[in-house]
């Protein structure tokens, strides 16, 4: 007795639908482990940038520049308003990941 055509062929679309759908499951695991860590690196670099800006803003404020001025023993003076350049930027957040 011969094995029915029709049989076989739902046997093997079941079987290329299940392997389908666990190298799917796969790789959306791969995926969404891949999305944390770089989630992770994210909020790392986004607090190291926080504390150097804090650690920056600390360094060039008025004292700290009046201090080390006069540590290096160098004759400079704070420059008038007229002499001061703003330079002004901004920052692309649109890549960053708001919870």
């Amino acid at each position: 007795m011969p094995f029915p055509v029709l049989l076989a062929n739902v046997l093997v679309l079941v079987t290329v639908l299940g392997l389908s759908y666990m190298w799917l499951c796969s790789q959306c695991d791969a995926l969404g482990k891949d999305i944390k860590g770089r989630e992770k690196a994210l909020a790392e670099a986004q607090k190291r940038l926080v504390n150097e800006q804090d650690r920056w803003s600390y360094i060039t404020s008025p004292a700290n520049l009046e201090r080390a001025i006069k540590k290096h023993r160098l004759e400079m003076a704070m420059p008038r308003e007229a002499q001061i350049i703003r330079v002004r930027y901004q920052v692309n957040d649109s890549l960053a990941y708001n919870k």
